[in-house]
């Protein structure tokens, strides 16, 4: 046997994927002249990179693979592989002495960085001299993007649940399952873990068990958010602290939660929580190898299919692949695949099949007919790639992420819900002066940078302690709600209404000056003068009296022109009432 066909023989051994069909050939007992045809067809199949080097360190074969990535002619055989384009050549260079290893290069080239997972196996003689060896290229960039984007995820959202304002904690049967770092902090905790376990109502006031209790229930009856306020609890230290909560039942795998995100009210830290599950990417494998003949029965398999399904050589040969298929396969996919098959085509796609040990497994597939040099079809070629750990960690990047976005929402919609009960008045729906506190200064901040004036209305209902005393509060309540609709219904988007006090508003309008705020007012004061409020027993029209101040005339701080606004006020009722005054003093 001369050396050339001892080359192609061991060629096909040695690699992974070409023993099939030295094992075909020697079952049938063809001519060794035919191994050409099979290696072009099993090495231009395979999904990785496939260089063959002589003993000499020169190109003798590479697949169609190899040949679109780097670019390669039939000029290049016998080439030495430092003649190949940046940056294989420098990478052959590096591994020039190397007889046989397994590792991972990262490769420069279309403007962006490669990882490959290569390979390279020596081929031999029978006389185990080395023939040459085979370099054997299988990108993992995305596998590896995927894995590091997952990390980077999980740790954003772990530190976000870590650094959460409001306390988030969920808990089952009564005890608390998890809690965060504010969460802990608010209960008198130093670490979360002091909690985990904890019956929720060694934290409860005796005076908050019934409202508690009732909450709860709620909670697991209607399944819909629930809030609860001025609830008495008792930290680690002994310390009373009032806290407000809202809690709603979820779900997480499958286990019934009650998730709760609640807040000291004498602090008003803002909440939030997430529950963050994220999995992890695993590796490919390699592709493993099976020849069928025509009729469909296995003559060949590789080790690769061995390591993959657990099937020896042996139990595998003389069997129809469809020992391995499962009813998870998509539906037609075997009757594509034949089709194709017979009619001389390539076929591409996947199966779900069954391990031996009776595990399932994901396959990508490239199916192919080898034909002979008379154009007759007499095998068939399969090129496999164990895809399981990739559609493992597709699932669960898509039920993390869908239940993050989940709890994301909810946690919006809470923290939305809290920041308006902070600064709202309960019973007008205006703002409330911690709002005011929150934002005046820097209202008063840009009018100076930019220049513009600001006024500031102060509004008092004139005799509301008569109107109470005389129709009782629920009649005086509804004239404060008038007022407060006259007062919005007469603003821009940008101004600031606030219920100031029990019967006083204070009104600020940005880039309004005196003159402009003081026809505002008028507006206002004659609209309410005008609304007739229609009770069972009688009727009652109520007046108010304003006053005007403005920055920078009357002041430049707002503690000033909130001052200078009420006297304003103050002369305006001294004048009668039911009229408005504007402040004459000069800063």
């Amino acid at each position: 046997m001369s050396q050339s066909t001892l080359y192609w023989l061991f060629l096909l051994i040695a690699a992974v994927i070409l023993g099939g069909f030295t094992v075909w050939a020697r079952l049938l007992r063809r001519s060794i002249n035919a191994q050409p045809m099979a290696r072009n067809t099993i090495m231009d199949n395979m999904t990785g990179i496939a260089i063959v080097l002589d003993a000499q360190n020169r190109i003798m074969d590479f697949n169609r693979k190899a040949q679109t990535t780097l670019g390669l002619s039939p000029a290049t055989i016998g080439a030495a592989p430092i003649s190949l384009p940046p940056p294989w050549n420098d990478l052959f260079k590096r591994f020039a002495e190397t007889q046989e290893r397994k590792c991972e290069v990262t490769l420069d080239f279309d403007g962006a960085p490669h990882i490959y997972e290569l390979t390279i196996s020596p081929i031999l003689d029978k006389h185990e001299n080395t023939l040459g060896c085979l370099f054997l290229f299988y990108d993992i960039t995305e596998r590896k993007r995927a894995e590091r984007a997952l990390l980077h995820s999980e740790e954003q959202y772990r530190q976000l649940i870590d650094l959460m304002p409001d306390g988030v904690a969920t808990y089952k049967d009564g005890r608390i399952v998890f809690v965060n770092p504010a969460g802990a902090g608010i209960l008198g905790a130093a670490l979360p873990a002091e909690l985990i376990g904890r019956d929720i109502f060694d934290f409860v006031h005796p005076d908050s068990t019934a409202p508690i209790l009732e909450h709860l229930q709620k909670s697991d009856a209607s399944k819909e958010r629930v809030s609860l306020e001025d609830l008495k609890i008792i930290r680690l230290d002994g310390q009373f602290i009032d806290m407000e909560a809202t809690s709603q039942l979820i779900e997480v795998d499958g286990a019934a939660l009650i998730l709760a995100v609640f807040r000291d009210i004498t602090e008003r830290k803002q909440a939030e929580e997430k529950l963050l599950q994220l999995s992890r990417a695993v590796e490919q494998s390699p592709a493993s190898i099976m020849i069928t003949n025509t009729a469909g029965i296995i003559e060949y398999v590789n080790p690769r299919f061995s390591q993959v399904t657990g099937y020896s050589f042996e139990e595998a040969i003389g069997k129809n692949p469809r020992f391995l298929s499962t009813d998870k396969t998509k539906a037609g996919s075997h009757q594509q695949l034949w089709g194709s098959i017979t009619a001389g085509q390539e076929w591409q796609g996947e199966f779900v099949n069954r391990k031996k040990n009776g595990e399932l497994y994901y396959e990508a597939a490239i199916i192919s007919p080898i034909i002979d040099a008379r154009g007759v079809t007499t095998h068939y070629l399969a090129v496999k790639e164990d895809i399981t750990e990739r559609k493992k960690a597709q699932d669960e990047i898509q039920r993390a992420n869908q239940m993050l976005t989940s709890q994301l929402e909810a946690i919006q919609l809470l923290q939305t819900e809290l920041r308006e009960q902070a600064i709202r008045d309960p019973l007008t729906g205006l703002y409330n002066r911690r709002y005011l506190d929150e934002t005046l200064d820097r209202e008063l901040a840009r009018a100076e940078r930019e220049g513009y004036p600001v006024s500031f209305m102060v509004c008092d209902i004139d005799h509301f302690k008569k109107i109470n005393d005389s129709h009782g509060h629920q009649a005086g309540d509804m004239v404060l709600q008038n007022m407060a609709t006259q007062l919005t219904s007469h603003a821009r988007v940008g101004d600031i209404i606030c219920r100031y006090g029990g019967d006083e508003f204070l009104v600020i309008l940005p880039d309004v000056s005196a003159e402009i705020a003081l026809q505002i007012a008028e507006r206002s004061r004659k609209a309410f003068e005008e609304f007739m409020l229609v009770l069972e027993n009688n009727d009652i029209q109520a007046t108010l009296s304003c006053g005007i101040a403005a920055f920078p005339q009357n002041g430049t701080k707002g503690a000033d022109l909130i001052a200078a606004a009420d006297r304003a006020m103050y002369l305006a009722k001294a004048a009668g009432r039911n009229c408005v005054s504007v402040s004459q003093r000069k800063v």
